[in-house]
């Protein structure tokens, strides 16, 4: 296992420092890094050449000697020539939280698809820093002159051109494996099943989600790897649901992370796009985390980066038998370790999917007409007015219709009423 002094700049702008520091340390872990030591420096702005002042530029050195760490840490994003400035500085590697992240990634690939998208990542991230390794190196040969750069310039540009064939080379395979994928998922929809997708944060439980939900449906189909780690989930995983005479399909994805490197949202977006196309995304929240509001914007932002943002979500609350505060009411608890809220989460997502047509008659209060405009996804017809409000034929999905049933009437009071008006 790797060593490393982790670094951090308490910015005044960061919020949530102490978690966010939590979230880098579990980055770590899931990296195989142990952290023998932890140098914070509080700051208004971040140094434009190094990010750390001279001063704890020199005590981060320092502490690295003397504990023989293999490599910084450092939680701040960093520039690539920072990055470079620093690892001289120290001696050893340095790595910010992308190239943290990258790392993971390429632990965690295990698909071909995976792989090749780790490495595009890689190579987008890491070719400014290699041209400019290039360009330094050069000038050493030169002594530091500003004549004869022909030489040194043509290295240059045949490394950035070499790096950029690659990049287009996978692109083109993982444009292929994307039109294979499509071929499988026209497939799927060829046999009429509804998708939903599990989506979040991080290590909120969706594999374990996913594997709850195949046991409370007694599904026959293969569970799927599940570990309390950052990112355990790269590939997306495919299985068949059946419950209640319907069945769909159910999408296990990779977590997301604040701060996710676009180089990772752009690599990953044939995999991610399995939210993209779910009928329904069900988006897991560690309840026992008081942080998850903030996850859920995260989840929320990269759905939108991705094209998933107008999909309907059903948020759901794992981790409920860790939480002790108070609960609400129109949202769904449960727990994937004790089963609870299993089955009726199960139920849910199967009304959500395969939801049952109403039609009813309704005497909706003239001080609650709004609610005629803002239904849009049902087809509501207004019949007539009466003295204690509007007689209106209300068809659609019974979910969508539970604002109305309060004002339903049955059959006979409408034919009466109806009667007594002619």
């Amino acid at each position: 296992m790797r060593t490393a002094v982790l670094a951090a700049i308490r910015l005044r702008t960061i919020r949530s420092f102490e978690n966010r520091m939590e979230e880098c340390r579990r980055l770590c872990e899931a990296c195989g890094i142990e952290i023998v030591s932890e140098i914070v420096q509080n700051s208004r702005t971040a140094d434009p050449h190094t990010a750390f002042r001279s001063g704890k530029v020199e005590e981060i050195s320092a502490a690295v000697k003397m504990l023989e760490a293999d490599c910084v840490v450092v939680f701040n994003q960093l520039s690539v020539a920072a990055s470079a400035r620093l690892a001289e500085a120290f001696g050893v590697p340095v790595m910010d939280r992308t190239a943290l992240i990258l790392d993971i990634f390429s632990l965690r690939a295990g698909s071909a698809q995976a792989k090749m998208q780790v490495e595009l990542a890689r190579l987008e991230y890491a070719m400014p820093a290699l041209i400019r390794n290039q360009d330094e190196e050069e000038s050493h040969e030169r002594g530091g002159g500003t004549v004869n750069r022909g030489a040194g310039e043509m290295r240059a540009a045949g490394l950035r051109r070499r790096y950029q064939r690659r990049i287009n080379d996978l692109k083109k395979q993982l444009k292929a494996i994307e039109v294979q994928n499509s071929h499988a998922k026209k497939h799927r929809n060829k046999s009429g099943l509804r998708r939903a997708a599990i989506v979040g944060y991080t290590n909120a439980g969706k594999s374990s989600l996913m594997n709850a939900l195949l046991q409370v449906t007694e599904s026959t189909a293969g569970r799927v790897n599940e570990k309390d780690m950052l990112f355990a989930t790269l590939d997306t995983s495919i299985r068949r649901i059946d419950y209640a005479g319907r069945a769909f399909y159910l999408y296990d994805t990779v977590g997301f992370v604040s701060d996710l490197p676009h180089e990772l949202v752009e690599a990953f977006r044939s995999t991610l796009s399995a939210a993209a196309d779910a009928d329904l995304l069900i988006e897991v929240a560690d309840v026992s985390d008081p942080e998850w509001p903030v996850h859920t914007e995260v989840t929320e932002e990269t759905l939108k980066q991705i094209g998933a943002g107008e999909i309907e979500i059903l948020r759901v609350f794992n981790k409920a038998d860790r939480y002790e505060g108070e609960r609400d009411p129109d949202a769904l608890y449960i727990s994937c370790r004790t089963g609870e809220g299993i089955a009726e989460l199960a139920r849910t997502i199967t009304e959500r999917l395969y939801p049952e047509e109403i039609r009813m008659y309704c005497l909706v209060p003239y001080d609650r007409m709004a609610m005629i405009a803002d239904n849009v996804s049902l087809d509501i017809r207004v019949i007539e007015s009466f003295e204690d409000g509007m007689m209106t034929e209300v068809c659609g999905e019974r979910v969508r219709a539970l604002p109305f049933m309060k004002y339903r009437i049955e059959e006979e009071e409408y034919e009466n009423r109806m009667g007594k008006n002619e």
